[in-house]
């Protein structure tokens, strides 16, 4: 008897544990704003895996888009090991709904043997979406069964809310045990109070460890057009973006591009076009997307503005090279020139008094 209800409780314990070990996780991450965006969001590898484990299980379609989202050379491979307990930032699609940002399209994940909700949200993805959120969105009940080979959404959370004016990159991070939300804003490059008011969150002792918190990553700024069809293209700094169907590549670099967006071919073949279309600036004697040409202190660049099905639009901007407050070696030499001629003029006038 005693063996028989053991064997009972072990069967219904993955059950007991998705209905008594509720996450109070985010409700999700707030956004009105009624467009969609790319996103990030952590994942904090459970165990040794690689890239190409990870592409496939967020449904990622271009393994590029991961590596351009953590910096990483085009040349790595999908092998590349990950380390258990290294942060990973996934590229995702986000749409807005009820004021609620959520992952759009993917990931779709495939039941194994011996999965249960909660174990799915906690473990396999790492807490960035709790089991109650998975059961809302596939509109199944906490203590319904769920089976082998059986797809479920996975929502993830995220935002397209502009933040302070500005356009960002959301990134869902998750909490590490003692953190304080300076801590935080130091590490992202952001302040207490935006992540304060984003998350609607007064105290460092309202941040939950292992659970997702909304941080807004500055964006590179960019000349792309409102009709364009990646508008608003997002990049944050150290990282990298395809797009035009994969024909062009926008890298953010605050440091070498002064917080600017700047794109190129990205001499790959493209997803839906047959070949990539012009990138040649209009009015700029040959001027192609990424070229610059100086003149004086004048540099004109041609930049990328978006695309629609059949066209790359491209724009030249215009920025200065030259500093105008630090004088050049010529200046300071002939200022100390005639400081020397005049102390030698009043001298010779006091030898001959």
């Amino acid at each position: 008897m005693g063996f028989a209800f053991a064997k009972l409780f072990l069967l219904l314990l993955p059950l007991l544990s998705s209905l008594t070990l509720e996450h109070s996780a985010a409700q999700g991450f707030n956004c009105s704003s009624p467009r969609s965006c790319r996103a990030l969001v952590g994942y904090v590898t459970v165990n040794n895996t690689d890239l190409g484990t990870i592409q496939s299980l967020f449904n990622v379609k271009n393994f590029r888009s991961i590596l351009g989202a953590n910096g990483l050379s085009l040349s790595t491979p999908r092998t590349h090991n990950i380390s258990a307990q290294q942060v990973i930032k996934i590229p995702i699609n986000c749409v807005c709904y009820n004021d609620t940002g959520t992952s759009s399209g993917a990931p779709i994940y495939e039941v194994k043997e011996g999965d249960f909700l909660f174990h799915i949200a906690a473990e396999i993805f790492s807490r960035l979406v709790t089991f109650q959120q998975i059961t809302e969105a596939n509109g199944i009940g906490n203590s319904s069964l769920i089976m082998p080979g059986q797809k479920l959404k996975i929502p993830l959370p995220c935002s397209c809310d502009d933040v302070n004016g500005e356009k960002v990159v959301h990134y869902a991070h998750i909490v590490k045990l003692g953190s304080t939300l300076e801590g935080i804003a130091s590490e992202f490059g952001t302040d207490e109070g935006t992540l304060r008011r984003v998350n609607n969150i007064t105290a460092d002792n309202q941040l939950i460890a292992d659970q997702p918190i909304d941080v807004p990553l500055k964006a590179c700024n960019s000349p792309i057009r409102s009709d364009s069809l990646d508008f608003p293209l997002l990049a944050a700094n150290g990282t990298y973006v395809f797009t035009a169907n994969g024909c062009v590549r926008c890298t953010c670099d605050a440091a070498v591009n002064n917080s600017t967006l700047r794109c190129e071919p990205s001499q790959n073949k493209p997803s839906r076009w047959e070949t990539c279309p012009s990138m040649q600036c209009e009015a700029s004697d040959g001027l192609s997307l990424g070229n610059s040409t100086t003149s004086g202190c004048n540099r004109t660049t041609c930049s990328y503005a978006g695309y629609n099905n059949s066209t790359i639009f491209t724009t030249l901007e215009q920025d200065s090279t030259c500093s105008s407050t630090t004088p050049s070696n010529d200046v300071t030499r002939i200022s100390l020139n005639w400081d020397f001629l005049c102390i030698l003029i009043l001298l010779c006038f006091h030898l001959f008094q």
